[in-house]
């Protein structure tokens, strides 16, 4: 069995005499013993992330394949990198043969297919006119592109003509988070790569990420993570120690 993210650009997957185009942010459920080939669409290409395992709850299996034979999710840009983060933890705790690593893997396996199941859950987005859907989706862009800055939501609701108000709710409604929730998940999601980087201290990761001050980025870390910037990289570097010394 395999689940698999298109990280970038696009490619198409022939399933029996089927073939189904995939592109960024698209994710692929395929049980076991399926056959199955990939054509990339670009000549750069395509970039994607894959977690195989051996077996799952036939229940969760049939949730899973909602494109019989297969199963096809759509994710946002900020599900994407909860699921890369995932995908990488899940790579820490098989590369370094961590004490519980089968225990922690199947836990890790589980919120990857919670997050998959989620978006099903989320139906059609809510309608809004074509001019307010596209101001949103532009908002989402200047989000992803200039998160490392210092954003304002009322700057970005300006850039894209609307009122801070009248922001908030159109980008609740299309997104299902707040502007302000949506942008500190993203950066609090992108610091955890850095904080990984020993060179790296929590004051760099806090301004580098755009926060005013290195206090503001805690605070938000430990209201997202549960633990302090400094605590969470201390025990990710533990275990990484721990790992080390049990191979050598």
């Amino acid at each position: 069995m395999e689940i698999g993210l298109v990280k970038s650009e696009s490619c198409t997957i022939q399933v029996g005499s089927e073939r189904r185009y995939f592109e960024r942010g698209d994710v692929f459920f395929f049980p076991a013993r399926l056959a199955h080939g990939f054509a990339t669409g670009s000549s750069q290409g395509v970039e994607i992330v894959v977690v195989q395992f051996t077996e799952l709850e036939e229940s969760l299996t049939k949730q899973l394949m909602n494109l019989p034979p297969i199963g096809f999710f759509k994710l946002t840009d900020l599900e994407i990198s909860v699921f890369l983060d995932l995908c990488y933890r899940l790579q820490r705790e098989i590369v370094g043969s961590l004490p519980f690593a089968e225990m922690q893997c199947r836990a890790l396996l589980e919120q990857i297919i919670v997050l998959l199941l989620r978006t099903s859950s989320r139906g059609d987005l809510p309608y809004l006119i074509p001019q307010q859907q596209h101001a949103i989706e532009k908002a989402l862009q200047i989000i992803h592109l200039r998160n490392q800055d210092n954003l304002r939501i009322g700057e970005i609701a300006t850039e894209v003509g609307f009122s801070s108000q009248h922001f908030r709710e159109l980008f609740k409604r299309y997104v299902g988070v707040s502007p302000k929730k949506y942008l500190t998940t993203l950066k609090i999601q992108r610091s955890k790569c850095l904080l990984l980087h020993k060179e790296y201290s929590v004051t760099d990761v806090a301004y580098h990420l755009g926060f005013s001050s290195p206090q503001q980025f805690s605070k938000a870390f430990r209201k997202t993570i549960g633990l302090s910037p400094l605590l969470w990289r201390r025990a990710y570097m533990l275990q990484d120690e721990s790992a080390l010394s049990e191979k050598y």
